[in-house]
């Protein structure tokens, strides 16, 4: 684990180090670095429905945050945390997780150079229990500490006012620390041509795609090697300021292990952008590819107290690319941040063949002088392309936070997940949270936390009951 660490740190730093002169000239860098101590404890740490164990366990969880630009050639956008915890049995776990990002000019407004990490902690079996925070996940065996990299050099080009070119190439590496899930590597190029300012009411674009993915076998001795080349032109129409219309004809060629006959083969799409007002946006489309229709749908609107969003997609994409889109930083639908030592795990297939994933997701937030409602929910129905299994996943909830006075404040949520699969496993938890916060001085502060849960599981000795107190100390430095 330590190599897999130093590896996806070292890549990041090195390959940042082009930026090193104009990190000097930085105009304006933003850094701030905090530590939580925290005591828990938990009725059932073990997580068991017949043996349950207490025990107290004490976590200690430095974070720091970097983000600037260097005289105005290198944006370094930097997040990591690492936890450490020791129960009163002395066992003890180091956990950490970072977001980084950086893109550095190398030749004036041609030629760029992107450089990405991600490490954080993922499910092995979606199907079995692991726990609900880093304490519990991190003395599970079904999860899986996920280290990733990627390198991303591009030239972009201008044909006058006529067209805009990117050409983009993109080498990563994700490896884990359990053998259950394979480590990959993965080379994609990418090349689009979009109409340039000649093109006002009328747009167009050309694009191609190619990626090829080189992973270990899985746990069943299967490949999960993959070739997948595309070429599309696209087409708009803007009828007037409120209403947009587009569409797309291409075709994809893809080489991947399916049992389905048809992996390629002609695709289509075609939609319209309707902003009725500053507030709202609706986009609907239609389309076909391989695995069938494509329909899409993105609704936003936004008043001054409250968001809400909704949107369906159906595309492919594999669990590779999930569990490297899974980041531990996060903004609620205002632009307020999200603590970021959650670090929640995502829902997906084991395997890291490709998936058709068909997603609805909605939230609504209403934010008020004190007060802040949000309701949210996710219905993802997954497909291996490698077998005719499907698996759901299902989520939802509803979070109370207010300011009972200017220097106390509460929260509370009810979380509520559900999964079933082909073989008809089926777990459904229910989560109840509460917790109130205190500041102790300007740069620290004091929560208590209540967490209880019920897991129901049709797996042998897989639900469980606990009851769970978190006493945090918080300190900015």
């Amino acid at each position: 684990m330590h190599k897999q660490w130093n590896r996806v740190i070292g890549c990041f730093v090195v390959s940042s180090i082009v930026g090193l002169p104009s990190i000097a000239l930085a105009a304006q860098w933003r850094v701030n670095s905090g530590m939580n101590v925290s005591e828990r404890y938990s009725d059932n740490d073990n997580l068991s429905a017949t043996d349950k164990k207490s025990k107290f366990v004490t976590v200690v969880s430095p974070d720091i945050s970097l983000a600037g630009s260097g005289g105005g050639k290198v944006d370094y956008d930097v997040l990591a945390a690492l936890s450490h915890n020791e129960s009163s049995d002395g066992e003890d776990s180091t956990n950490p997780r970072l977001s980084a990002n950086a893109n550095a000019e190398l030749i004036d407004q041609v030629f760029f150079f992107d450089v990405s990490s991600v490490i954080n902690q993922n499910l092995v079996d979606p199907f079995r229990s692991s726990g609900d925070d880093d304490v519990s996940r991190s003395r599970s065996d079904n999860v899986t500490t996920t280290y990733s990299y990627t390198l991303s050099p591009y030239l972009v080009g201008r044909i006058n006012s006529f067209a805009d070119m990117e050409l983009r190439y993109s080498y990563d590496e994700q490896w884990n620390s359990e053998s259950d899930v394979g480590d990959s590597s993965r080379q994609a190029v990418s090349f689009n041509l979009n109409s340039g300012r000649d093109f006002a009411i009328f747009d167009w674009g050309l694009a191609g795609n190619y990626s090829k993915t080189d992973a270990d076998d899985g746990a069943n001795g299967q490949r999960n090697d993959d070739e997948l080349k595309s070429a599309d032109l696209r087409l708009g129409y803007r009828v007037n300021r409120k209403l947009r219309l587009r569409g797309s004809v291409g075709r994809e060629w893809n080489d991947f292990d399916s049992v389905h006959s048809d992996v390629d083969g002609k695709r289509w799409d075609f939609g319209a952008t309707w902003t009725p007002n500053k507030r709202t946006t609706i986009d609907i489309g239609y389309g076909e590819r391989f695995f069938g229709d494509t329909p899409t749908v993105d609704i936003s609107y936004r008043r001054k107290k409250s968001v809400f969003t909704a949107s369906y997609v159906k595309e492919l994409t594999d669990a590779r690319t999930l569990r490297s889109e899974q980041g531990i930083f996060d903004v609620d639908p205002f632009g307020n941040p999200i603590d970021p030592i959650t670090g929640d795990p995502i829902f997906a297939y084991p395997d890291d063949g490709q998936i058709v994933d068909e997603r609805v997701s909605f939230s609504w937030s209403r934010q008020g002088k004190r007060t802040r409602l949000t309701w949210r929910g996710d219905h993802s129905t997954q497909q291996p392309q490698s077998s005719r299994d499907e698996v759901v996943f299902i989520s939802s909830s509803l979070e109370l936070s207010r300011s009972l006075t200017s220097k106390l404040s509460f929260d509370t949520s009810v979380d509520w997940e559900n999964q079933e699969n082909e073989l008809d496993e089926e777990f459904e938890t229910w989560r109840f949270n509460m917790g109130l916060s205190r500041p102790l001085g300007s740069k620290s502060n004091v929560s208590l936390r209540y967490t209880y849960t019920d897991r129901d599981s049709d797996l042998p000795d897989d639900g469980y009951e606990e009851n769970r107190v978190i006493l945090n100390y918080r300190i900015n430095f």
